[in-house]
């Protein structure tokens, strides 16, 4: 768990007064590898498309014996890396290929599914279900629901598995206050007492939910929890609009954005946004992703013997333009 104190608080506060200062970010001209030779200290938050290697976000990344594997915080099995898993990496390039130092599967979800009128919901919140996904006879038990926030709350799911006994968790965007409450998604969270929740930043709260509210007993901020120093993000997801520059963060995840981006031409998009980080989130490209998830895999899909998709250059990748 992150412990916040005074001298990082400081920090945070001085690295913001001096991107609001900044000049505006120049675009230069795009090579064809969207990340300049290696990710090296990048972090890659998504979706699993295939498996073999872990393939997500349009990259190919090999998993040596040496990665580190966890799930809600826990040592756990490469068994879990299934197309549709959600999951946060930190990749480093090596010998020509892009390679995983520590993957954390935190799924937005886990709990017992129930009706929500003529939909179905976790822990309170709405599920947006791909049409493929039967459910119908998993009501009354307890899954884990992998997929990409909405803008309203909701979770667009991508897997869904059934989960032994145990807790119940939501992992999202805190958003409230110690006074008004909080919320992850649409679930109502009951902060532990001796815990921290930040609004604006992720979090992994477990508990029990019951009489419509998550009553947690842990906490855990952010999501890249082994300390490594990124200099790179790729993220997929949808744009909220918030009241900062510049106006919009990635649904679910908490990322900020540079706040010289101009982000606007994405706002009702799904889409998969990579450029440098120091801090603050420089996205230099977005590439708008389809719903379906058939012609998604296939622009996201490496070929064989590539570290990452033809998708992710050229054309099918716009730049962000600044402000």
């Amino acid at each position: 768990m992150t412990s916040l104190n005074r001298r990082h608080l400081i920090g945070l506060m001085g690295a913001t007064a001096l991107t609001g200062c900044a000049p505006a970010l120049t675009t230069a001209q795009l090579g064809d590898d969207p990340f300049e030779g290696g990710i090296g200290g990048t972090g890659i938050v998504g979706l699993m498309t295939g498996s073999g290697s872990v393939l997500v976000n349009g990259l190919r990344v090999e998993l040596p014996s040496g990665a580190r594997i966890f799930a809600g915080g826990q040592p756990a099995s490469d068994s879990l890396l299934v197309p549709g898993t959600a999951l946060s990496m930190v990749a480093r390039a090596r010998l020509g290929r892009f390679e995983a130092l520590q993957i954390d599967v935190d799924a937005p979800l886990i709990g017992t599914l129930t009706r929500n009128g003529r939909g179905y919901a976790i822990n309170g919140t709405a599920l947006r279900l791909d049409t493929s996904q039967p459910v119908a006879g998993a009501v009354g038990q307890r899954v884990i629901a992998h997929g990409l926030w909405q803008p309203d709350g909701s979770l667009r799911t991508s897997l869904l598995q059934t989960s032994p006994a145990g807790l119940d968790s939501v992992a999202g965007v805190a958003v409230g206050s110690p006074d008004a409450g909080w919320t992850i998604g649409q679930t109502p969270v009951a902060q532990p007492e001796g815990e921290i929740l930040i609004a604006g930043q992720f979090a992994v709260v477990s508990g029990a939910f019951a009489a419509g509210t998550l009553g947690a007993t842990s906490v855990q901020l952010g999501r890249f929890r082994g300390g490594q120093a990124l200099r790179q993000l790729s993220i997929e997801g949808y744009l909220e609009p918030i009241a900062d520059d510049p106006g919009f963060r990635i649904s679910g995840l908490g990322h900020s954005f540079d706040r010289r981006l101009a982000l606007d031409p994405f706002a009702s998009m799904r889409a998969l946004y990579f450029g440098p980080y120091d801090g603050r989130f420089r996205a230099r490209r977005a590439v708008v992703l389809p719903e379906r998830q058939g012609l998604r895999q296939a622009l996201l899909r490496p070929a064989e013997d590539a570290n990452f998709s033809a998708g992710l250059t050229g054309t099918a990748a716009r730049v962000v333009p600044s402000k």
